[in-house]
């Protein structure tokens, strides 16, 4: 499944696109806490799904990047991107740029991205909070209704 029909079926199935409502109704355990050098990050332990937070994080920053954190726990279940960026020579942008969309197609409806379709990319994106280059990934995405 493709991380746009998984970030829909999640939002149909939860009746919800707030990915901590999400994460808490599927048992996982969010933890704001101080972070180092990272915003956010995902843990499976002891059969337990685990996403930190850096509590220094906004409202929104925190909404992306729980979301982010996410689409990692089911996207690459079973990798470290954490050992593999220091351990290994693996290249992990893959798996971000994934994490991203996923965050991205898990909170904003096309519904509610209408509007930003008349907005120049980088004010559109610098409204919903994301990069440019999600930005643009959702927004090319947006199956475009005309009345």
């Amino acid at each position: 499944m493709d991380s746009r029909r998984l970030a829909l079926s999640l939002a149909r199935k939860y009746k919800t696109r707030d990915p901590f409502r999400i994460a808490e109704a599927m048992g996982y355990t969010i933890i704001f806490t101080p972070l180092v050098g990272v915003r956010g990050f995902y843990q499976f332990m002891k059969r337990c799904h685990i996403i930190y937070l850096d509590d220094s994080l906004d409202e929104n920053e925190a909404r992306f990047v729980c979301a982010h954190e996410l689409g990692h726990s089911l996207l690459h279940r079973g990798f470290n991107r954490i050992f593999m960026d220091t351990r290994t020579l693996m290249r992990t942008g893959r798996y971000e740029r994934e994490a991203d969309r996923f965050a991205a197609d898990l909170l904003y409806d096309d519904a509610d991205l209408q509007d930003f379709l008349q907005l120049p990319l980088p004010t559109a994106a610098a409204c919903l909070g994301l990069s440019e280059d999600v930005a643009a990934y959702r927004l090319q995405g947006i199956q475009c209704s005309f009345y």
